[in-house]
């Protein structure tokens, strides 16, 4: 697909990004769920990001066949992955994504925020039991909790509770980390990809750094979708 250097140089401006030293900000709202296939599910569509194939990596929802692809690399403890995932999502989802324009994959990765290891750990326990999403929504409406925590796996192990999740099944899954080897498979990726900050986002296969605005975001998939020769 070939589209205007204004409407990419729209995606292309830097957002809001950190690394492990970046001051926390808050959010507020949050966003409901939709049903998505967990990493490796049958008839995953096949996602290529620069020669980096992403297929069976993270967690999709939306339309397989969908014009756009776009690719969240976040870590659940990164300040301005929350405020993407509480206040920007949503209305990705309610624009974008659920009228079958966007196709999202959310690849969970760790960078060293604090507790942001624990975080993934829980939301890869919770895609044990096809509940992935909701946890992701949980993790990210009480960030600034589970991050301050001295035990975070209280937290998590009351989110599993609440979502109706076997918390016996959690709790084993959680304390024996049988969720490292997709973290570390996401990991891998994002090292392949140059992903320096979170969160990182790739759109039909343009490298977007940090949060930027819903209107920004907005602007930019429009414009793709209006493209001559899309």
């Amino acid at each position: 697909m070939r589209y205007s250097i204004w409407i990419l140089g729209v995606l292309a401006l830097a957002g809001s990004g950190c690394t492990p030293d970046t001051p926390a900000t808050d959010g507020s709202t949050t966003h409901g769920t939709s049903a998505a296939h967990a990493a490796g599910a049958s008839g995953a569509r096949r996602v290529v990001v620069n020669g980096v194939d992403l297929t069976g990596i993270g967690y999709d929802r939306g339309a397989r066949d969908a014009p756009i692809v776009m690719v969240d690399l976040s870590d659940f403890a990164c300040p301005f992955c929350g405020s993407h995932a509480r206040q920007t999502l949503p209305a990705l989802e309610r624009e974008f994504i659920t009228q079958g324009k966007v196709f999202y994959k959310y690849v969970p990765i760790v960078m060293g925020f604090p507790n942001g290891d624990r975080a993934a750990r829980a939301a890869e326990c919770a895609a044990e039991q096809d509940a992935f999403w909701p946890m992701h929504d949980r993790i990210y409406a009480d960030q600034a909790e589970w991050k301050r925590a001295s035990d975070p796996a209280k937290v998590f192990a009351r989110h599993a509770t609440s979502l109706g999740l076997d918390t016996t099944r959690f709790g084993s899954c959680y304390a024996s980390a049988r969720g490292a080897a997709r973290t570390d498979a996401a990991n891998d990726r994002a090292r392949r990809l140059g992903v320096r900050a979170t969160p990182t986002f790739f759109v039909n296969g343009q490298m977007v750094e940090g949060a930027l605005p819903l209107d920004r975001f907005r602007v930019g998939l429009t414009g793709m979708l209006q493209a001559p020769g899309r």
